[in-house]
């Protein structure tokens, strides 16, 4: 492959002769085409692709996050974010053994057991993370993350996603540092022991800090540090409708579709909610 800086004719797509041109993130580039493609189906190449296939999967449905996140990261690359995922967290994927099960189910099975899910990033960058990340699901299965507001601005956003192997999916949240805390009602299918948390911080330059892991508290009551004491685990007023009381996010100028009043959150994870 190389890279095609514009002369007088300029770039070219498709096929002229034996190379190929075409156009990708804002720069013309050629190679050679292959009219025939060697595809053994190995033992090592089904393994990569099985391996290739659960990574795509798993940072699908994180792409919110991923676009503010990995944005620099992607830029500087010149590839995508989801692409930029993929290159900065492949080694905490596991390889899968060639002497296992080849079905869909066993894959999936050992894929959520060994992923590296402590390690997983998705941001790069110098602001402050959210400190002492936690957070709790009572009965009701209302999830409630909490964090120290400092050590960065309190107008800085905090992105929040909630992957749950059970389901492979996952949930985005949003909301500003000085908030300290955002709730949300997990989806159906959510299992509550088993989720997996990150979170990280943004300003209105478009500078991130790096990605901060949730540890879950094991006794609700206890938020695991001084700063977080005050944070209150009275779900806020609802405005009196089935729709607005199915969000229970806490951030600011939220408005739920069939609320009367502003509430405090935006949660990406309902459709019946709008970004303010």
């Amino acid at each position: 492959m190389a890279k095609l800086d514009i002369g007088i004719l300029g770039g070219f797509s498709g096929r002229v002769g034996t190379v190929v041109g075409y156009h990708r993130h804002g720069a013309w580039f050629v190679r050679a085409y292959q009219p025939h493609i060697n595809d053994r189906k190995s033992a090592a190449q089904l393994e990569q692709r099985s391996r290739f296939k659960a990574m795509i999967q798993f940072a699908s449905p994180a792409t919110p996050v991923l676009r503010v996140g990995l944005r620099q990261v992607a830029a500087d690359w010149q590839i995508t974010e989801g692409n930029a995922f993929l290159k900065i967290n492949k080694e905490c994927f596991p390889r899968e053994s060639r002497n296992s099960r080849n079905t869909r189910e066993s894959r999936n099975s050992r894929n959520s057991r060994a992923i590296d899910y402590p390690s997983l990033q998705f941001s790069r960058g110098s602001l402050a993370a959210p400190a002492a990340l936690q957070y709790t699901v009572d009965e009701s299965g209302v999830l409630t993350v909490r964090w120290c507001a400092e050590g960065g601005s309190l107008t800085d956003r905090v992105h929040i996603y909630i992957y749950c192997p059970a389901a492979q999916t996952g949930i985005v949240l949003e909301g500003e540092r000085a908030q300290r805390h955002l709730r949300a009602l997990l989806p159906e299918g959510f299992a509550a022991t088993d989720l997996h948390l990150w979170a990280f911080a943004s300003n209105a330059r478009g500078e991130v800090s790096p990605t901060a892991y949730a540890a879950k508290a094991e006794n609700p009551s206890d938020t695991g540090s001084g700063c977080l004491s005050a944070v209150s685990d009275t779900p806020s007023e609802t405005a009196g409708s089935e729709a607005h009381a199915a969000c229970t996010a806490d951030s600011p100028h939220h408005r739920c579709a069939g609320s009367t009043a502003p509430r405090r959150g935006w949660c990406r994870a309902w459709p019946n909610s709008r970004e303010p």
